[in-house]
């Protein structure tokens, strides 16, 4: 049987995964719970994974891998002046009516787009077969299964701020910058482009204060930053 632990990794390091841990954002994490629970439900007859959905010209199994040609609010200025002044979250509707969800960007399976608003068809889909909502489908289908006890939804920006690392980080004058670790401020910024990623910060409250860079040839800015923020275990 398969154990699964999970753990916060804070200063470069592995807290223990036995130990309480600070409640972390999932953000886009929550695709893959999203898809699991679709797929579950696929296994029990409730979903077609390649037959057109109701009253559309693609698939579900096109809507999780961002082939279905669903466009995304990602683009849309309008969405992100309303988080910088922290407006309350767009309802679902505002979401697809402002995004015009129903032009698609390409035919379903011609294209790749990655698509928010299609993995929020995709729940639309959980909720409708499992006649109950996200919150109570996912525990049910995917975090009990998996004795996930301690995951919550948020539903409100509030939800967010009281988790670790929910609202440090913030953009100076060409600098992304972060004042929630042990190590004072950090100070750099990220690249990534074909083939490779790099990146620098600056930590100018350690004693002395140190600057770390690195690069490598991948597309995944996560594995390059943690060797930048792991270099400095104080």
């Amino acid at each position: 049987m398969t154990r699964l632990l999970t753990a916060a990794v804070e200063d470069g390091r592995l807290r223990d995964p036995e130990a309480d841990s600070p409640s972390v954002p999932w953000w886009s994490l929550t695709k893959t719970a999203l898809a699991a629970a679709a797929l579950v439900l696929v296994a029990g007859g409730s979903l077609a994974l390649d037959r057109p959905l109701a009253g559309r010209p693609f698939t579900l199994r096109q809507l999780l891998q961002h082939t279905a040609g669903v466009p995304d609010y990602g683009g849309l200025r309008d969405y992100h002046e309303a988080v910088a002044r922290g407006d309350a979250p767009w309802s679902a509707e505002r979401l697809l009516r402002s995004v015009d969800a129903e032009r698609l960007l390409f035919p379903p399976g011609e294209g790749w787009a990655y698509s928010n608003v299609g993995y929020l068809l995709v729940r639309h889909l959980v909720e409708q077969a499992a006649a109950e909502d996200i919150d109570a489908a996912l525990r049910r289908l995917v975090f009990a299964p998996l004795g996930l006890a301690g995951v919550r939804l948020a539903r409100e920006p509030a939800d967010l701020a009281a988790t670790a690392w929910g609202n440090a980080a913030g953009y100076g004058l060409g600098l992304m910058i972060d004042v929630a670790s042990s190590r004072g401020r950090c100070l750099g910024h990220t690249g990534q482009g074909p083939g490779s990623t790099s990146a620098a910060y600056h930590f100018p409250d350690l004693d002395p204060p140190a600057t770390a860079a690195a690069f490598a040839p991948v597309e995944d800015q996560a594995v390059v930053e943690f060797a930048v923020m792991g270099t400095w275990s104080c």
